[in-house]
């Protein structure tokens, strides 16, 4: 697996040779810019509030803000049902939005749509803030039937096999969300 940190984490460099790009910066861009036309159509000249889910949401988020026609402020959520854990607990935000959601139509925006657990506990919380309407948007749905009905996220970019996806967002142990691109990390 190559060199491993003092917490265990693979070399960074090392998971790159262990993975295949699954999708390339022009697909990824092709996704987004199908992302923005359905959410332009969607919301029409709407304005609306986008809430992007820390970390993950940084690039999606932005890619997606250049394209959408409405007039938008943007906002963040930092929440986590893990607490360092495996399992899941009731939502902790960690930063809640900083917003007055009251009435407005809201965008919550995720890198990836996995089980879609903390999707729909941030969902509820924002719904409870009495938002006028809440969607979700996700760069990438994972393909299983674990979790919530697959259909459960509003606007989806790219469909991806259930591997261990990082890039746009996405992190492997931390690293690499930078990338353009969807990598998938290979089994050794």
């Amino acid at each position: 697996m190559g060199l491993a940190d003092h917490a265990g984490h693979p070399d960074p460099r090392s998971l790159l040779r262990r993975s295949r790009v699954l999708f390339d910066r022009e697909a990824v861009e092709g996704a987004v810019d199908r992302l923005a036309d359905a959410i332009n159509t969607h919301y029409g000249d709407q304005p609306i509030v986008l809430v992007g889910v820390m970390t993950g949401a940084i690039l999606p988020m932005a890619w997606l803000a250049t394209r959408l026609d409405m007039p938008l402020t943007m906002d963040f959520v930092h929440a986590t049902r893990y607490r360092g854990g495996l399992h899941g607990h009731e939502l902790e935000y960690r930063v809640p939005p900083r917003l007055d959601l009251e009435g407005k139509h809201v965008l919550v925006i995720d890198d990836i749509f996995d089980e879609g657990n903390t999707l729909a506990a941030i969902r509820g919380s924002v719904e409870k803030r009495k938002a006028a309407s809440v969607k979700l948007a996700a760069l990438v749905r994972k393909e299983h039937d674990r979790g919530l009905a697959r259909d459960y996220v509003d606007f989806v970019g790219l469909d991806v096999p259930d591997v261990y996806v990082y890039g746009c967002g996405m992190d492997a142990y931390e690293e690499w969300r930078h990338l353009d691109c969807i990598m998938a990390l290979e089994e050794e």
